[in-house]
C-alpha cells in the first residue's frame, strides 16, 4: 500500500510541476496555395516569408524574403534533392 501511495504522490508532483511551467511560444507559420499552385508561407513572429512555384520541368523553385533562392527536384531514385 505504501508503494502505491508513494507512486501516486510522485506522479501528482510530476504533472503538477508540468502545469506550473510557463508556456513556450511556438512558431506561427501559415502557408497558402493560390490558383496557379504557388505556395506562400509567412512566419508571423519574424515576418520572414517564402514563395514556391513548380516549373515546366517539375522543379520546385523557392524564393525567400531575404532574396536567397533554392531549387528542388525528385531524382531518378525518388529522392527529393535541393541545391
Amino acid at each position: 500500500m505504501k508503494k502505491i501511495t508513494l507512486l501516486t504522490v510522485a506522479f501528482t508532483m510530476f504533472f503538477g510541476l508540468q502545469l506550473l511551467k510557463p508556456n513556450q511560444s511556438e512558431a506561427q507559420i501559415t502557408c497558402s496555395t493560390d490558383f496557379y499552385g504557388n505556395t506562400r508561407c509567412v512566419d508571423s513572429d519574424t515576418g520572414n516569408s517564402s514563395t514556391t512555384n513548380r516549373d515546366f520541368y517539375g522543379n520546385d523553385n523557392t524564393t525567400f524574403s531575404d532574396g536567397s533562392r533554392m531549387s528542388c527536384r525528385t531524382d531518378f531514385y525518388g529522392n527529393y534533392v535541393c541545391n
